[in-house]
């Protein structure tokens, strides 16, 4: 994607304001309350949802967890993409561009961990449990509850959007949460699964974001 001078230091601007301490406290204590959750929270919170559940309930559950599917951030990452391209916009372009190269990274980092810890789901045999059928390649998505693929292309995209857009930044961390708070309530992950995902999502779009900055500041695209 060819930027010109102007369009560069527009672009620029948003993704080189130092954010990485703040984003590296924010993930280092998401990583932190992971053996809390794990030990005290997880089966509590699996027995209470399960108890409290709704028709209702998991018809909204289900609509707002489709918004976390990575081919759907993929989607819309495109469709940002060719709109800036089209009409001549390099914030959305940015945007567009980061979001899907992030929602990649995001994507492939989740499965690497999933496959690393094989971790059963919420309603598996051995719920819970780590290193279940390791190695767990091939062995069914039963064995990969660990992060929640979901929270990490959600957040991925809240990162990479709060960046381009920080006006909106309560809005999309909102949406990212309400997907892993989805995830729960389906019973398909447990509450240190999407705390871990978010903290990957999170990684993934600060990576990608900080090569960006890179390589608009030296004069690449």
């Amino acid at each position: 994607m060819k930027l010109s001078g102007q369009d560069r230091a527009t672009s620029s601007s948003f993704l080189t304001q130092s954010v990485d301490g703040k984003v590296l406290a924010c993930t280092a204590a998401l990583f932190a309350v992971l053996p809390f959750l794990v030990l005290y929270i997880d089966h509590s919170v699996k027995a209470f949802i399960l108890s409290a559940q709704s028709d209702w309930g998991l018809m909204a559950a289900s609509a707002i967890s489709s918004l976390g599917y990575g081919l759907t951030n993929a989607a819309m990452a495109a469709v940002l993409l060719v709109y800036g391209l089209k009409t001549g916009k390099p914030r959305e372009a940015v945007a567009g561009k980061l979001g899907l190269l992030a929602v990649i990274v995001g994507s492939l980092a989740a499965q690497i961990f999933k496959h690393l810890f094989c971790r059963s789901r919420p309603l598996t045999e051995k719920s819970g449990q780590f290193f279940v059928e390791f190695p767990c390649l091939g062995k069914g998505a039963g064995f990969i509850s660990f992060p929640s693929g979901h929270s990490v292309t959600a957040f991925t995209m809240a990162y990479v959007c709060s960046r381009v857009y920080p006006r909106y930044a309560l809005l999309f961390y909102g949406l990212a949460g309400l997907v892993a708070l989805s995830r729960i309530y389906l019973v398909k992950h447990f509450p240190s699964d999407v705390v871990a995902g978010a903290a990957v999502g999170i990684l993934a779009g600060w990576i990608v974001c900080r090569v960006a900055a890179f390589s608009l500041v030296h004069g690449h695209t």
